[in-house]
């Protein structure tokens, strides 16, 4: 039996009857990021030079302000097209009627 066979029956069929809690392992590596995620964010927002010259050698401070890059782009000449609307015109009282009717249902018969 090899190494890697008599670790992957102890791991996946353990001899115990109890298989490894999958949940809290992977809580706690989703913990370990977003520490790290919020650790990272707050260092960025606290990290400060007291001169120019300093920030001009910061790796930190090169990596933020090189990640944008400047796009140089020209507007496209704007041409008005005229849209005609159709406008209708009165309906009369009788026919607005008719449509209430057709879509009112009667009340029921007893």
């Amino acid at each position: 039996m090899s190494i890697l066979s008599w670790y992957s029956n102890r791991i996946f069929r353990p001899e115990d009857g109890e298989y490894p809690d999958v949940r809290s392992t992977s809580k706690s590596i989703a913990l370990l990021c977003l520490v790290l995620t919020f650790w990272s964010a707050l260092a960025f927002a606290a990290h400060h030079h007291s001169n120019t010259t300093e920030s001009a050698t910061c790796r930190v401070c090169v990596a933020a302000h090189s990640a944008s890059p400047q796009v140089n782009s020209t507007p496209r000449p704007v041409t008005f097209i005229s849209v005609f609307t159709f406008r209708v015109g009165p309906v009369p009282a009788k026919q607005r009627l008719i449509a209430f009717a057709l879509s009112v249902r009667p009340p029921p018969e007893v």
